[in-house]
């Protein structure tokens, strides 16, 4: 297991999903790892292991590679709602004060109680004032 934050700059947010699904099957591959299971809460993304039509022409190919990289391992995909993924919330607004990739084997300590609440099943709620 881990997680990871990287600073992209701005830039549209479907290119930030993209971009963390190819990091996490390019580092999977690179660590060796024969299992991985992705789960992203990106519909489009989700559906781009179905089609890569759908992905920006400009990240196609890396797109492609990545797609051969996780042919090769016993890869699953999964979309997980928003309101339930508090860990990637929470890894994305720490990337804002990075400039270059960041690893870590275990969870950070800024996510370890929303792990352990994601573990639990406990429910997650967003409230808006209007």
């Amino acid at each position: 297991m881990g997680c990871f934050a990287k600073n992209l700059g701005p830039g549209l947010a479907i290119m930030a999903e993209f971009s963390a699904a190819m990091i996490a099957i390019e580092v999977a591959h690179e660590k060796g790892w024969m299992n991985f299971w992705l789960e992203t809460n990106s519909k489009i993304v989700m559906l781009a292991f179905s089609s890569s039509f759908i992905v920006p022409w400009h990240i196609r190919n890396r797109w492609s590679n990545c797609l051969i990289k996780a042919r090769q391992m016993n890869f699953i995909v999964s979309h997980i709602f928003r309101e339930r993924n508090t860990c990637a919330d929470i890894l994305a607004n720490m990337e804002l004060s990075i400039n270059d990739t960041i690893w870590w084997d275990e969870a950070p300590i800024e996510i370890k109680q929303e792990l352990i609440r994601n573990k639990l099943g406990l429910p997650n709620y967003r409230f808006v004032n209007f």
